[in-house]
């Protein structure tokens, strides 16, 4: 069964293994020599199963002697790994905190800085305010004469008239002269001319442009041919562009009559106001003024001073109160006291200011939750000497405010009078009352044919 060789290798071994075997087991009786391989394979097999086991045995204590949560190698690497990546990103969540914590330091520092520059700012232009306001105020007062109860007789009106627009009327006829000097016809050319003399008199292209027509049709018809007679001409056509028809709101048939007044700073608004309360009262009506400019300290005191030398009553708060409140109160004491006449004064808004406006808007509402009708006259004071600027103040008042007349004040020592004409023409707004000095008197109603012939006589 086996072959030689490996008998002769395994014989000694399995002589002696028959031998053992027969003596122990069999008692003397010989074994195959078959069997006693398969005994010693058996053995050896069984032998080398226990050395397995012992191997095992002595490796798994070895290994228990090691700490019982102690991870294998790859496991500790990843774990390793893991804790960096943890360590690393905690690293950076603290930096980007700190750096976040030092921003927010440095934001909070400059908001301090700029909020305590603003407040020294604002602390300093309080005060330059304050100290303008008194400066305005003194001089206003210093300048401003009180109340003439018998005005100078010597002068008519038309004469006062005609030397406060001196200036506007020398520039218009010097001008015109100029145009037409030499001329034995109206062309084309004496148009051109004659149109640049207008715009630069302050009448405005659209005016102009209407003043152009009408001589143009009349030369077309061949009614108008000597460039001379081009003066009379134009102060025609201003004469009926500034003849408005308009009913004026009395005291008879509204009672209290409730005007309302507009404009921007400086252009004459709280003298306007003092001067007409002031009229009102030399015809024995008993007058109210509420004084609505409370963003400018020295307006209300300027019209406290007014309301005594005209001799009428006045509603005043501190400066800073809600504007609506005291046009308010103004009024409701105007029903409640039997007025004839309730003034309000308003603050002089830059006509730029879209939240001023705003709150003009407001005045007006409030006023005709009392008197639904309510202002009768809403009269924008504008100051002639501005130009071209007063008709944008012009628009943006009609937006805020249905503007029933204009009031035109400082006519006396400006060339730029002829924008009062412009801005009838173009907006369709009556001028009410005209102002060419300090008096009283010095601010009369409008007469439109009066106006026109102290600019061209």
């Amino acid at each position: 069964m086996f072959s030689e060789e490996f008998k002769k290798i395994f014989n000694p071994l399995l002589e002696k293994a028959n031998l053992l075997f027969s003596k122990f087991i069999n008692k003397g009786v010989p074994i195959s020599d078959e069997m006693t391989f398969l005994i010693l394979a058996v053995f050896t097999g069984l032998l080398i199963l226990f050395i397995l086991a012992l191997w095992i045995w002595l490796r798994s204590r070895s290994v228990n002697k090691k700490r019982p949560d102690e991870p294998s190698e790859p496991i500790k690497n990843k774990q390793l790994e893991q804790l960096n990546k943890e360590r690393a990103k905690e690293l950076d969540l603290r930096i980007k905190e700190e750096k976040r914590l030092q921003e927010e330091k440095q934001t909070a520092q400059l908001e301090k800085v700029q909020k305590r520059e603003k407040a020294i700012k604002d602390q300093i232009t309080t005060l330059e305010d304050q100290g303008q306001k008194k400066q305005i105020l003194q001089r206003e007062l210093i300048e401003t004469p009180i109340p003439s109860e018998k005005p100078e007789q010597t002068d008519s009106f038309l004469d006062r008239l005609r030397a406060g627009v001196d200036k506007t009327r020398k520039h218009l006829l010097n001008n015109l002269s100029d145009a037409v000097l030499g001329k034995k016809e109206i062309n084309d050319e004496v148009l051109d001319e004659l149109e640049e003399v207008l715009i630069g008199s302050d009448i405005g292209p659209e005016t102009t442009q209407r003043i152009l027509e009408a001589i143009t049709e009349k030369v077309e018809r061949e009614e108008l041919k000597n460039p001379q007679v081009l003066q009379t001409e134009i102060e025609q056509e201003i004469e009926r562009i500034m003849s408005k028809n308009y009913q004026v709101p009395g005291t008879t048939d509204r009672k209290p009559l409730i005007l309302l007044f507009v404009g921007v700073n400086g252009v004459g608004k709280t003298t306007s106001i003092g001067k007409i309360a002031a009229q009102y009262r030399q015809k024995g009506k008993k007058v109210l003024v509420g004084a609505g400019d409370t963003f400018r300290a020295a307006a209300i005191e300027q019209l406290a001073e007014w309301s005594k030398r005209a001799d009428c009553d006045i509603v005043q708060k501190r400066a800073g109160t809600d504007p609506s409140a005291v046009i308010y109160e103004s009024v409701q004491k105007g029903l409640e006291g039997e007025y004839d006449v309730v003034i309000c004064d308003t603050a002089g808004r830059l006509h730029t200011k879209k939240n001023l406006m705003e709150e003009l808007k407001k005045m007006v509402r409030v006023i005709r939750k009392l008197v639904p009708d309510a202002p009768h006259e809403v009269l924008l004071v504008l100051d002639a000497t501005t130009g071209q600027n007063a008709i944008f103040q012009t628009r943006e008042f009609m937006q805020a405010a249905d503007l029933t007349g204009l009031i035109i004040t400082k006519l006396d020592g400006t060339s730029k009078g002829g924008v009062v004409i412009g801005i009838v023409n173009e907006f369709d707004i009556p001028v009410r009352y005209i102002g060419i000095g300090e008096q009283v008197d010095d601010l009369r109603p409008f007469d439109a044919k009066q106006f026109t012939k102290s600019i061209f006589s």
